[in-house]
């Protein structure tokens, strides 16, 4: 397809529709194309730089983050932004070198993502709301090395011997 923007995202496709971002006129963009031709449906400008986030869905909306931290959460059928926040202004992360780079995971109500303050290391929000649930800290000790400490994956969930745990 053409006149998806730059960037690193890759597809989520969930039943006729697929969702990616790009960057175009310097804003990341989270588009939403029709699965049989490839046509656009809608797209959406939030945040900046060629995003690393390949979108995650629920089936009532889509979640993106832009490479500088800018997270939202929009609805599947017609693109409109239902919320919105910042790892760097609401949760005090530094963007890593090559940009924020995860993809939200959903688990249940809860959408778990990384801003990787020392604050706000891993925090959960409502996904319908993006209201904070609960924030993880990072341990004061921690040596970050300059870069902030989101890194370049995204959260997965372990059940190692039996305990539910968020990796990332």
């Amino acid at each position: 397809c053409k006149g998806l923007g730059g960037g690193f995202s890759s597809l989520s496709i969930v039943g006729e529709r697929i969702f990616t971002m790009g960057q175009k006129n310097g804003k990341g963009v989270l588009l939403c194309l029709n699965r049989a031709d490839g046509s656009l449906l809608w797209e959406t400008a939030f945040g900046g730089g060629d995003p690393n986030c390949t979108p995650t869905t629920d089936g009532d909306h889509v979640y993106g983050l832009a490479r500088n931290g800018e997270l939202a959460c929009l609805k599947i059928n017609d693109g409109s932004i239902v919320w919105q926040t910042s790892f760097t202004k609401d949760f005090g992360g530094k963007e890593p070198t090559w940009g924020y780079s995860e993809s939200p995971l959903i688990d249940g109500d809860l959408l778990i993502c990384s801003p990787g303050s020392q604050d706000a290391f891993v925090v959960a929000l409502n996904k319908s709301t993006g209201a904070v649930v609960w924030k993880a800290q990072l341990d004061p000790s921690t040596n970050l090395k300059g870069h902030g400490g989101a890194g370049y994956s995204s959260p997965v969930i372990s059940n190692a011997g039996g305990v539910k745990q968020y990796v990332t």
